[in-house]
């Protein structure tokens, strides 16, 4: 049976709205993080590739629409820099996701309930 959203009171429309809210946010996050980790393995293969070259190696770094000739060893500090940099992102995403998992959860439970009771199967 299928309860109209008028018919619900007003702290459980707002908590489905929360939920979605939520729901969200935790896919933004998600999103957020697998870009960054797309970014890691790029720069993880470039660092490979750099320690397999010669350390004569002529390399260009893009800067803008533009390629400067740079060192082997400034260009892996600077990857380095960005790996570590780009773990950290992904180290407060995947515990800003991780909270966001727990509070949907709560909140899915807290809903079910109430939807529950007010239907009359919560007992009465």
């Amino acid at each position: 049976m299928a309860i109209s959203p008028e018919r619900l009171p007003p702290h459980l429309r707002s908590d489905l709205e929360r939920l979605s809210q939520v729901q969200e946010m935790l896919n933004n996050v998600v999103l957020r993080r697998q870009q960054y980790e797309i970014q890691l393995k790029e720069i993880e293969s470039a660092i490979n590739e750099l320690n397999a070259a010669p350390d004569d190696v002529v390399v260009f770094k893009s800067v803008g629409n533009i390629l400067v000739k740079t060192t082997k060893k400034k260009a892996l500090e600077e990857l380095q820099e960005a790996k570590e940099t780009i773990e950290l992102h992904i180290k407060t995403l995947q515990r800003q996701e991780s909270l966001l998992r727990k509070q949907l959860d709560d909140l899915r439970k807290k809903v079910q309930k109430e939807l529950s009771e007010i239907r009359g199967e919560g007992g009465a």
